[in-house]
């Protein structure tokens, strides 16, 4: 693969090149070798390469050829075909930035060249600042700072500056400002557990040992996710390149992705796509019957359900949201034969639990109800969902001293775990009307103005009730 002598590129070429990429044959198609992957995988190579073969000469189909072998975990090929499409075509910044990404844990100093060769060719290329900002950091250069003022320049919501701007700020002795970035930082993204992680520590330095406590909670919380363990900023070219993946592993994490951002459609169509592949795969056909429930398709999704159970008899979580979808309908007695299957494979599955008592609760069974959110309650002392349903039933059985302080303690954790607005609003309105029984009007009226402040649309004759409570 011959160098361009004048050309821009030439420099971040020779980098690619000094990987060890010599190999390929000057501009020859790497041989990829798929025996043993994936049937599709094996497919989207052979089609690259079919398509690159009709013209080796047009750098989008070595970039295309490049992402497809990148998407797939075959990082020395990739690199070459990354090279060549630069050299055909040295002004897309695609061809510099994807093998900085590549190569950013790999060899940090050969990433840094191409990040900062992409830069040239596009200035404002957020991806590309963050990468260098973070190659610069993980080397320990002084310009590191200054490479993190210019991605908060460009990207003013960068999740990942801000972070960066709070351990700046840590690491100079000004908890303040720490706490103001990180802030920012879990504002943006609740799910960074780096920034919740850098946040208790910011708020252990001023003194806040509660508010250091809630960012550890929910740095562990998020640390469990995979969202929660990658820093979130928008990267579209590795977005274009996520696209590309055909694999199980891959296809699975679309699936995952389109069901958090609400895209529960394109998520079961995945999920069906898989199962053409894996039929027997319980927990595939469990992950399809949640995705059609909440889309709203009750007979798919039962059906999914019971393929799930089929495959694997003890599934607690199958048992659970089949018998959670059964009581919706009005099959009550399905859905309590159900969770008595889910609580005898797994006594403490806490979604059974929660299920069982709602069922018994709508029945009008409060003994019963109340057994298993204490049941619940046992396995996890300060769970939400438990304490606000067992506060709720006791409110309706008129214990309402009770009902006060174990309302008032589901408050308290599902402001702790920051839970969603509407699940506090909820629960102050639910704290109003307990008062509003209990004959304290000014706690009743506080806890309305919460939940109106929280966004609930109160009822105009609750809110009168409650202003004519003595």
């Amino acid at each position: 693969m011959a160098e361009v002598r004048g050309s821009p590129a030439a420099a971040p070429i020779a980098v690619l090149l000094a990987i060890g990429l010599g190999g390929c044959g000057g501009a020859e198609i790497p041989e990829i070798s798929t025996d043993g992957m994936e049937r599709r995988v094996a497919a989207a190579i052979g089609n690259a390469e079919t398509a690159l073969r009709e013209d080796h000469g047009d750098a989008s189909r070595w970039g295309q050829f490049a992402m497809v072998l990148h998407a797939h975990g075959l990082r020395a090929p990739a690199l070459a075909a990354y090279a060549e499409a630069a050299r055909l075509d040295g002004a897309d910044p695609r061809f510099f930035h994807l093998p900085a990404r590549l190569l950013e844990n790999a060899d940090p100093e050969a990433a840094l060249a191409l990040a900062e060769h992409a830069l040239r060719l596009e200035p404002s290329l957020a991806p590309a600042l963050a990468l260098r900002a973070r190659i610069l950091d993980g080397l320990g250069r002084a310009d590191a700072d200054a490479a993190w003022d210019a991605l908060r320049q460009r990207a003013p919501d960068s999740v990942e500056a801000a972070i960066a701007g709070g351990r700046q700020a840590l690491a100079a002795g000004d908890p303040e400002g720490a706490a103001q970035a990180l802030e920012r930082a879990v504002e943006i993204a609740p799910d960074a557990a780096a920034g919740w992680s850098f946040l208790a520590r910011a708020r252990r330095r001023l003194g806040d040992s509660e508010g250091a406590q809630q960012a550890a909670i929910r740095a562990r919380t998020a640390a469990d996710t995979a969202a929660g363990r990658q820093l979130p900023d928008p990267d579209p070219y590795i977005e274009a390149l996520f696209r590309l993946r055909v694999d199980s592993r891959g296809r699975e994490a679309r699936a995952r992705r389109a069901a958090a951002s609400g895209d529960d459609d394109a998520a079961a169509a995945i999920y069906r796509s898989l199962l053409a592949d894996r039929p027997e795969d319980a927990a595939l056909h469990y992950n399809l019957g949640n995705a059609l429930a909440r889309s709203g398709r009750g007979g798919e999704a039962e059906a999914a359900y019971r393929e799930a159970l089929a495959r694997d008899p003890e599934s607690s979580p199958a048992m659970a949201n089949l018998a959670n979808l059964l009581a919706r309908s009005g099959r009550d007695a399905e859905a309590a034969e159900l969770y008595r299957r889910s609580t005898a494979a797994d006594p403490g599955h806490l979604p059974t639990l929660l299920g069982a008592s709602s069922l018994h609760f709508g029945r009008g069974d409060l003994r019963e109800a109340e057994r298993f959110l204490r049941r619940a309650l046992d396995r996890d002392p300060e769970h939400p969902g438990a304490l606000q349903g067992l506060g709720q039933l006791l409110a309706a059985a008129g214990r309402l001293d009770e009902a006060a302080e174990t309302l008032g303690r589901a408050l308290r954790a599902v402001e702790q775990a920051a839970e969603s607005p509407q699940n506090q609003a909820g629960i102050h309105f639910l704290l109003a009307d307990v008062e509003r029984q209990r004959g304290r009007r000014a706690e009743a009226l506080r806890h309305l103005a919460r939940a109106e402040a929280l966004g609930m649309e109160v009822p105009a004759a609750f809110r009168k009730a409650v202003r004519r409570a003595r």
